[in-house]
């Protein structure tokens, strides 16, 4: 029962934004016909619900329910990267980490269930069409769920997302988007180490730092052209 009046209570109050939503719409200027087909419903049924529609008082219900966390986005077909600049309220930065648990539950489904491990792309959507993928592991999931067990201890004390630390969003959403898939920013030592490469000469070093500025730069680290970057084996140049 208590699941029924939930559903019943969510119910009415995706209808009122529906009423708002159409309401907004027609007061803009668009058509009946048009708002119609947009919102799945006759265009008799549109005139219906918007011809006394109250846009002020749905307005600031609108406006209570988003501040107490109500999970309705302004725009569905929106990007991912909208959690990457950052929440008003601490109830929509806990949606944002309900939907990071979805995917890595998602993640280990696939591990599961395929031969082959998924992809995660570090870079935000806005960065299309660069992409730096990069294999999901249990070791990643893992990682991720920590991350997130962080974040939510510290938002389960929070007022306001202005008295937030470690779980702050940051200013760059390229950095953000990687530390919300727990990807550490690359380290020179690391990266010869995994890729095998040789540098204790200074062409071996070099040639070495330039494939390591070129994956920076492929992974959205850092805007500089990779061959153009600071090299400690370039001594006198920039």
């Amino acid at each position: 029962m208590a699941r029924v009046r939930r559903a019943a209570w969510r119910l009415e109050q995706a209808e009122r934004e529906r009423a708002w939503a159409l309401g907004a719409a027609r007061a803009e200027g668009l058509s009946v016909r048009a708002t119609a087909e947009s919102a799945g419903l006759s265009p008799t049924r549109v005139h219906q619900l918007t011809k006394n529609a109250d846009l002020d008082a749905l307005g600031a219900a609108l406006g209570e329910l988003r501040a107490a966390g109500w999970p309705a986005p302004e725009d569905p077909d929106g990007s991912d990267d909208e959690e990457l600049s950052g929440r008003a309220s601490v109830a929509e930065r806990l949606v944002d980490e309900v939907g990071w648990i979805r995917q890595c539950a998602d993640w280990i489904d696939h591990l599961e269930r395929e031969s082959y491990p998924p992809a995660a792309n570090l870079r935000p959507e806005a960065d299309f069409p660069d992409r730096a993928n990069v294999v999901v592991d249990l070791a990643r999931v893992s990682a991720i769920l920590r991350r997130i067990a962080f974040d939510v201890d510290e938002l389960a004390r929070a007022r306001n997302v202005d008295d937030l630390t470690g779980a702050r969003v940051g200013d760059d959403p390229r950095a953000e988007r990687r530390r919300r898939l727990a990807e550490p920013d690359l380290e020179y030592a690391e990266f010869t180490r995994r890729k095998n490469l040789p540098w204790r000469s200074t062409r071996q070093g070099e040639a070495a730092w330039d494939a390591y500025q070129a994956e920076r730069h492929h992974r959205g680290e850092t805007d500089q052209a990779p061959y153009t970057a600071y090299s400690p084996f370039r001594p006198g140049r920039a």
